[in-house]
């Protein structure tokens, strides 16, 4: 298909064979999901249950019961305590990504140099342990996809189910391009917030935790501030904005708007941002533009280099 082009993704001359990343990688999250639905299922069975239990959630009922009952079709019902098991499920899943992420990431050099996502791009080589934490993560959206139709349903269903969508797709058009470094820095930086909320939710069920409750959510307002507002936009936006294009191909100007309004004006369409460079021989030389109702080909002056070749 046209839209999948090259050069509409890659920098010059790039082709998609030539990339480290295979996208029919993706997939795997495909095949991972509904076996993670089910250990979700038997997870919330025998660890978390017994938790509840311990906390006193089930009241009278035997702890047996209780997980038998959950196996059974509990954990498609809409109760309180099912609320409190997705919660777990949720916070305990998040913990165990970002821990993964850390132990991954730690001596990866785009950790610490985000200009590192860009330098080398698109020959980034992707190693087992991030190809792994890249299809797990990307599993456990198609997860929360699949469960969103027997979990709880709640007020932002169709939300949530468009958040997954889209959460599905970024990842999948990062690893794709192999945009797989700075896809890692966004899954680590979310995932810390997304602890802090679900441990502030659990904290919440309980009613004599008000003040811990109170406690968890001043810290995952400022851990959100840190993540979401601060690291995220100031630092991976702010360098795929800035950084990105000169380190990957640097005669390609993104942000060069004066160039764009003055094409659009002069010759009817916005410019390519890319260097004539790509353009063949004869394109580079000559352009068709109006000129009183009239195409007139107009001679593009060579340049020094050009005269001297």
């Amino acid at each position: 298909m046209d839209v999948w082009r090259a050069d509409r993704w890659l920098p010059r001359g790039v082709e998609w064979h030539q990339l480290p990343t295979n996208s029919s990688d993706l997939i795997y999250p495909l095949y991972f999901a509904v076996p993670l639905v089910v250990f979700r299922i038997f997870f919330e069975s025998f660890v978390g249950v017994p938790l509840g239990f311990a906390l006193g959630y089930y009241g009278n009922v035997s702890l047996l019961s209780a997980i038998l009952d959950h196996l059974s079709g509990g954990f498609a019902r809409q109760t309180r305590v099912k609320r409190i098991l997705e919660c777990f499920w949720r916070f305990s899943y998040y913990t165990f990504a970002f821990l993964y992420g850390c132990v991954v990431l730690w001596n990866k050099p785009w950790l610490w140099d985000v200009k590192q996502c860009w330098i080398g791009y698109p020959f980034h080589q992707v190693d087992d342990s991030v190809w792994w934490y890249y299809m797990i993560e990307t599993s456990f959206y198609y997860s929360l996809l699949i469960a969103s139709f027997f979990d709880v349903r709640r007020s932002d269903f169709w939300q949530l189910i468009i958040h997954h969508l889209v959460t599905i797709g970024l990842l999948s058009s990062s690893f794709t391009i192999n945009f797989v470094r700075v896809g890692t820095l966004v899954l680590i930086s979310h995932d810390v917030a997304d602890i802090l909320l679900e441990f502030g939710k659990l904290t919440r069920y309980d009613r004599n935790l008000k003040a811990v409750t109170n406690v968890c959510f001043v810290v995952f307002l400022t851990g959100w501030i840190i993540t979401r507002l601060g690291y995220y936009p100031l630092v991976l936006v702010r360098s795929a904005l800035f950084d990105a294009a000169g380190l990957i191909q640097p005669d390609y100007n993104l942000l060069d708007f004066t160039q764009i309004v003055v094409k659009t004006v002069t010759e009817g369409e916005a410019g390519d941002l890319r260097s004539d460079s790509e353009l063949s021989g004869d394109e580079a030389k000559t352009k068709l533009v109006k000129q009183n109702g009239k195409k007139v080909q107009v001679k593009r002056r060579l340049s020094l280099k050009e005269f001297q070749m």
